[in-house]
């Protein structure tokens, strides 16, 4: 937390290139974390620990360098240590559980980001006709559902839908701030994420089923 903090305020190449042995050091110990954490979530997340068993942990973490061609006039570091644990960090499946270390700024959580309106509308039209599911599934864990939102509801949707305000979302995430007390011991901030993990797992594999929906303009039937 130290050395982001001090990324922060000498966010350019020379800084970080002088203290880059520094940067090799605290990168070494954010991995050692991940790698540790993959045991405990994967009690807890059978299907992530089965997919993510034979990976490394860098694998999982995003550069700190910014793509440039995107910045141009921006600072050329992201100063925070992030990392979307899952099978393929690129992908927008299967779902994983993301983390970022920033002082005062840490979070962590999971959700479902689509790639094209036709995966969005599939998950929508899952929302709802599981709707009841996904209440009982929200309330239960406690945390609430968020994302960029339409101002008005999709083609081909109701808005008298019970689900409508959900329908509107163009992405489903769970995300929570972690304060930097919680961010002392590797061993701490993993009971702190693992507590968080068993109240959105129940959400996220109801929205893995939704990602894998596909709408075939029939009914479905629950029996």
């Amino acid at each position: 937390m130290k050395y982001i903090s001090n990324l922060t305020v000498n966010n350019n190449r020379t800084w970080f290139h002088d203290t880059h042995e520094e940067y090799e050091a605290v990168r070494k110990d954010f991995l050692a974390f991940l790698d540790m954490f993959r045991f405990k979530l994967s009690k807890e997340a059978p299907d992530i620990g089965k997919a993510i068993m034979y990976m490394e942990p860098r694998e999982w973490m995003y550069r700190i360098a910014r793509d440039m061609r995107f910045h141009k006039d921006g600072p050329p570091y992201n100063p925070a240590f992030r990392a979307y644990i899952c099978a393929d960090k690129k992908s927008w499946k299967p779902i994983g559980y993301y983390l970022r270390l920033f002082p005062n700024g840490s979070c962590f959580g999971t959700g479902l980001w689509c790639e094209t309106t036709a995966q969005m509308n599939n998950v929508r039209k899952y929302i709802s006709l599981h709707y009841q599911e996904f209440l009982e599934v929200l309330n239960k864990g406690g945390i609430s559902v968020d994302g960029q939102k339409l101002k008005s509801m999709p083609r081909g949707f109701s808005a008298d839908d019970p689900a409508a305000e959900y329908i509107k979302y163009k992405n489903w995430t769970m995300i929570v701030h972690i304060p930097d007390e919680d961010i002392t011991t590797f061993e701490e901030l993993s009971d702190v994420l693992i507590f968080y993990v068993r109240k959105m797992e129940p959400m996220r594999q109801f929205l893995l089923k939704a990602a894998d929906f596909v709408d075939n303009g029939r009914p479905e039937f629950e029996w």
